[in-house]
């Protein structure tokens, strides 16, 4: 015989404590499905705007090498051109869409300074990743500015550039 007797209620303590643990996965999964089932659910990580950088670095940045490609951080593709245009670093910023809308990532739009060197006579145009023209990156020029992009607000705040990406959307939409 064993010093150590064998206990029933151990078995019996565990089995409850299995059956609550079973009952409360099941409730929260019934929970989760209601919650699912309620409507469109928008998720929105990170901020609404792309902000921080100081605005002078960004200018003198862009007048050195050209305007600033910046991908989509969340892996979409949402990839925007930051340009500068002007004298003073306070004024004068662009922002806008690396490409066109319903165009693919393969494509972007790639800044051409010109024979001049001179921003206003540069040009931007459309090209796959190794800077050649394809049937879908098909060579489009787009000014400059951008025109022809969409394009995103930018503000500078205390040195600060703050490009406002969700603008477009704010202002189509609507809350009940």
């Amino acid at each position: 015989m064993s010093p150590v007797a064998r206990s029933q209620a151990h078995a019996g303590r565990a089995l409850a404590v299995a059956a609550v643990g079973v009952g409360l996965a099941v409730a929260v999964a019934f929970g989760v499905a209601m919650l699912a089932n309620r409507g469109k659910v928008d998720v929105k990580l990170g901020d609404e705007t792309f902000q921080g950088q100081d605005a002078a670095k960004a200018a003198d940045q862009i007048d050195d090498g050209g305007p600033i490609l910046y991908a989509d951080a969340a892996g979409g593709d949402r990839d925007i051109i930051l340009q500068h245009m002007g004298d003073s670093p306070q004024t004068g910023w662009l922002a806008f869409a690396a490409r066109p809308a319903g165009v693919s990532r393969a494509c972007s739009i790639q800044w051409d300074a010109g024979p001049s060197g001179d921003p206003s006579d540069g040009v931007f145009r459309l090209l796959d990743g190794n800077g050649d023209e394809t049937r879908d990156c098909d060579g489009t020029e787009f000014p400059p500015d951008g025109e022809g992009l969409p394009q995103y607000p930018v503000v500078v705040r205390d040195g600060r550039l703050d490009v406002d990406l969700n603008a477009a959307e704010r202002a189509t939409s609507t809350t009940r």
